[in-house]
């Protein structure tokens, strides 16, 4: 086995290192010509690895643990501490059940058709000009709040639109500017004061027949001793059903890119809607930048593709990366729409490590996303009502997905026009 080649990062470097974004760990495997990089700057070390071998790796508990790998920055704003993305073995088999139990077909179809509704009813509402970021954003909070049991009906308008933007903020103040980290921080603390007076209503006030709603779910949740989870730890954890539902405000912009930017894929969809509907939506996820990697910490001496990462290495796996590797898939930067026909479920449903949009895995035992079949739905809600139930206009605008943005996503937001 060969050692992982090394390339130092100086700080006059850093700026146009940073501005490569999603890019950056192919920019870095490019200067030592290796699959497997490691990159120091200062005192710092990471290694990043990418592709479906090495996702292999990344994934088995015996290889790489989570416990002191996310970045405080990021625990700050994006998953909160004490969360399930934290926690290993036993403690996150335990944790990860809870979120796994909501996702049954029943509350996937209730989820679907609760979404549907709150978004016909926002498309009926816009007459003009829209952002389809900002009607999104809207429409997947209360639609996320309804399923997991919330009554947002005590709020006023002002209140909910906030709480909806709070958890866009969570998001972009993970990786980004420090003004904007402080923002995320500071909207983190609020959704986590809000989430936290929903857990103790429910605890106090349990409403019966809705144990299987998140909510109450949380509220209720033990740990390994079986102990009630703490108020923050519960908040937390209801907070990460209700934050990666509304982070999907990024992939309904990136789907305004793949159906209007241009009118080839648009057209291939509408002409084929049954057959072709959730290859584009895989294609969808494989192709557009959205998470750009995950960390973890080597337990022992891993080897990945023919490099040898020592033991307490801190690694990153390169999830654009993966899903852009020419080593595996064909044409890996041509969108086609096609490329997961036939396949399609499998994908979310069998398949591990080819497409990692959403981390790989098992969903129950390892730390693949509880809510891909979340996503999977709300893509099929808005794309069904964007090609299928409405006419819109394009209007002129810039279309441009910057590459050094995290979440990225249309400069425009993607502007549409309805009569």
């Amino acid at each position: 086995m060969k050692q992982v080649p090394e390339t130092k990062v100086k700080l006059t470097d850093v700026k146009d290192l940073m501005e490569k974004g999603y890019d950056l760990l192919g920019e870095l495997r490019e200067d030592v010509g290796a699959p497997v990089v490691k990159a120091k700057f200062l005192t710092e070390e990471i290694t990043a690895i990418y592709g479906e071998a090495a996702a292999r790796q990344f994934y088995d508990p015996a290889n790489f643990k989570r416990e002191g790998a996310m970045p405080k920055p990021v625990l700050k704003t994006l998953f909160g501490e004490g969360g399930v993305q934290t926690l290993d073995g036993e403690a996150h088999h335990h944790r990860k059940h809870y979120f796994m139990d909501l996702m049954t077909p029943e509350r996937m179809d209730d989820y679907h058709d609760i979404l549907a509704r709150h978004l016909t009813a926002a498309l009926d509402r816009q007459h003009g000009e829209f952002e389809l970021f900002e009607l999104a954003n809207k429409v997947l909070f209360t639609a996320i709040c309804e399923w997991a049991g919330i009554n947002l009906d005590t709020y006023d308008a002002e209140t909910v639109d906030k709480l909806a933007e709070n958890q866009i903020a969570m998001i972009s103040g993970a990786v980004t500017s420090p003004i904007d980290h402080l923002k995320g921080i500071k909207d983190r603390n609020k959704s986590e004061k809000w989430a936290k007076d929903l857990i103790e209503e429910a605890r106090k006030h349990p409403v019966p027949g809705k144990e299987n709603y998140a909510l109450y779910t949380f509220a209720n949740a033990t740990d390994l001793d079986g102990e009630l989870l703490p108020v923050d730890v519960a908040a937390v954890e209801l907070l990460n059903i209700i934050r990666p539902t509304v982070a999907l405000t990024v992939w309904m912009a990136l789907m305004g890119h793949a159906l209007f930017a241009g009118e080839d894929i648009y057209k291939e969809l509408q002409a084929d809607f049954d057959r072709l509907q959730d290859p584009f939506i895989q294609e969808m996820r494989r192709f557009y930048p959205f998470f750009p990697m995950l960390p973890a910490v080597a337990v022992r001496d891993v080897e990945v593709d023919g490099y040898v990462i020592p033991e307490d290495s801190w690694v990153v796996l390169d999830l654009y990366g993966t899903n852009h590797d020419a080593r595996t898939i064909d044409a890996p930067d041509e969108f086609r729409i096609d490329r997961y026909a036939g396949r399609a479920e499998e994908i979310s449903y069998e398949e591990q490590y080819e497409m990692i949009a959403q981390g790989g895995g098992s969903f129950r035992d390892m730390h693949r996303c509880a809510g891909e079949w979340i996503t999977l739905h709300s893509m099929r809600a808005f794309s069904d009502q964007l090609v299928n139930k409405y006419s819109f206009k394009v209007p002129e605008q810039d279309w441009t997905i910057p590459m050094d943005q995290f979440p990225t996503y249309p400069n425009s937001k993607a502007l549409l026009f309805k009569e």
